[in-house]
């Protein structure tokens, strides 16, 4: 079935489009379907005198004669597109996409004009240029580039900051593997680098080679689709100061350990120095004694047997104490675990005694009935402990302290577990004084001021003072320094409680 002359009439009266006939000589109107005056919002009868300039915008370039030569150039070249701003009855103004066709009726040549509303799609239009614009701008100037990959991952574009971010021109980026540009890693570190899927973006790290220097790029790589395409969006920032700091942490955290380690082979070599010596003199005594007897011939089987047994027995001794260092060395290397803090005090406090006895100072000690349970390194908070005894048995060794004795006692605080080291020497204040401290350094709080009172000191507990506050700080502890009664020093030590 195909449309007849009356079909066509029905269809341009049932069509959405607005429709109006002008005569192609004089322009007047001869005719309009009902949706054109729908969207007027006059009768047939009300338009059909009405000019150009009656029912289009009061805009400059929508008046009459601009409208009367778009007409005339669909009578010279047979159709004419154009952009009108139309007004209606009640002063409303819409923005129409209008096309003019010469149309040869049996009475003589018209000028059909077919148009429809566009305002809401020039919104849009007008919404997306502002969009985009936007996101150019962003895309410019944020910290942040982005770059778009394909399936084989190689660059279908990028952001101008990429080319900042990777040495390289736009050219010399799009159409290249990724990993001709950079080497690709996961952001933790380890293994194949996992794709991002929609929604969930997988984190990557870059290191990247530009004009000679290594640079870190982090990058968020998510799938995206679109008009049923799924490509890869790479957003890259530089993070190259973050690693070169975690770099630096690292190495100071070995360097750490160094230290730490280093004290304790000084602590273990005074050990042997000091534990072996006497046992090793004892024993040579004995036999010396057995050879001069010997020489004078005036040595009996029984007393060989008695110098012999008592230099065995200081020997045996001996083995004991290098058995103790070599257990002693193998925990200098033992990695951070669940460590009771009572136990690690009373091992340091076997160190301490040595150097306490060296100098006349007594040693006393109280230890928390329950487990005091942390989680770090062993030596390293013991090494702690060490220190500050170290710098209260100076303290009380000095010629003006009466009380020639420290005490250490362990402790639980709630959610925090410590140990602290009590002397009854000058006190804080009065050394910040005598070391000229400048103004606030005696107001610091828990391990700087030992650090500013004592970090002058030339027998090495200042040395171990700043160690000691690079350990804490590690294992998320604090130290809190207070007066004692009625002089001295109270140094606590507060580390977490382990679960």
């Amino acid at each position: 079935m195909f449309p007849t002359g009356t079909d066509f009439r029905e269809m341009a009266l049932h069509t959405t489009h607005g429709i109006l006939i002008h005569e192609a000589a004089s322009k007047n109107i001869l005719w309009a379907n009902p949706a054109a005056c729908r969207m007027f919002g006059f009768t047939l009868e009300e338009l059909r005198p009405l000019k150009a300039h009656h029912m289009s915008s009061p805009e400059r370039q929508y008046r009459r004669e601009v409208g009367v030569a778009w007409l005339q150039d669909a009578v010279n070249h047979g159709e004419s597109r154009k952009r009108w701003k139309y007004r209606s009855k009640d002063g409303r103004n819409f923005l129409t996409d209008a096309v003019a066709t010469l149309v040869r009726f049996a009475d003589g040549p018209v000028v059909m004009v077919q148009f429809r509303g566009i305002a809401e799609e020039v919104a849009r239009e007008a919404e997306l240029m502002r969009t985009t614009d936007y996101l150019s701008r962003i895309m410019a100037h944020a910290s942040a580039g982005i770059l778009l990959l394909d399936d084989d991952g190689r660059v279908l574009d990028s952001s101008p900051f990429v080319s900042e971010l990777f040495g390289r021109t736009p050219d010399q980026l799009v159409g290249r593997p990724l990993e001709a540009l950079a080497r690709v890693s996961a952001a933790n570190g380890g293994g194949q680098p996992a794709p991002g899927e929609p929604g969930r973006p997988a984190e990557w790290q870059l290191e990247v080679a530009v004009h000679g220097a290594t640079r870190w790029l982090s990058a968020q790589v998510e799938s995206v689709e679109h008009d049923g395409i799924v490509s890869r969006m790479v957003a890259v920032r530089d993070i190259t100061s973050r690693v070169e700091m975690q770099r630096e942490n690292a190495h100071q955290q070995a360097h750490l350990q160094y230290l730490a380690r280093y004290n304790a082979m000084g602590d273990m070599a005074m050990t042997i120095a000091h534990e072996l010596g006497q046992p090793l003199a004892a024993a040579s005594n004995f036999l010396s004694g057995v050879l001069s007897r010997l020489d004078t011939g005036r040595l009996s089987e029984t007393d060989i047997r008695y110098g012999v047994q008592r230099a065995l027995r200081q020997l045996t001794r001996t083995a004991d104490i290098v058995a103790s260092v070599k257990r002693y060395v193998q925990r200098i290397e033992s990695p951070s675990a669940r460590h009771d803090l009572n136990a690690i005090m009373a091992e340091s406090l076997y160190f301490v005694g040595l150097r306490a006895a060296d100098r006349g100072i007594a040693v006393e000690s109280e230890y928390a009935e329950e487990e005091l349970p942390i989680t770090g390194e062993q030596i390293l908070i013991g090494q702690v402990i060490i220190n500050y005894c170290f710098n209260a048995i100076d303290e009380a060794a000095l010629t003006g302290t009466r009380d020639k004795r420290i005490l250490v006692r362990s402790f639980a605080d709630g959610d925090w577990v410590g140990c602290s080291v009590l002397d009854w020497g000058r006190g804080l204040d009065q050394v910040c004084q005598e070391h000229g401290a400048e103004e606030g350094e005696a107001e610091a709080s828990g391990n700087r001021q030992l650090v500013n009172a004592f970090s002058s000191k030339q027998d090495g507990s200042g040395i171990g003072l700043v160690l000691s506050e690079r350990i804490v700080e590690r294992h998320a502890g604090e130290v809190l320094v207070s007066d004692n009664d009625p002089s001295g020093t109270v140094i606590t030590l507060r580390l977490p409680r382990a679960d």
